[in-house]
């Protein structure tokens, strides 16, 4: 998920059979974070969470359009 502008990202991490969160902000990114991290950190910065929007990866893209 990211900013309209796309200046905040949020990213979904998977190793095996734990996730965690990654917040991305211009050459700064913090990594794993659970949820309530993501909310403070995105709070403190002034984003607002509600306003993020779905963003899918190319390589994501490439596999829906495989088996969409």
């Amino acid at each position: 998920m990211q900013t309209a502008d796309g200046a905040w990202r949020v990213e979904v991490v998977r190793g095996g059979d734990t996730y965690w969160f990654r917040v991305v902000h211009a050459q700064n990114m913090i990594d794993w974070l659970d949820v309530a991290n993501v909310e403070r950190l995105l709070d403190q910065a002034g984003v607002d969470i509600s306003q993020l929007n779905e963003v899918i990866s190319p390589s994501a893209e490439g596999r829906l359009e495989r088996h969409g």
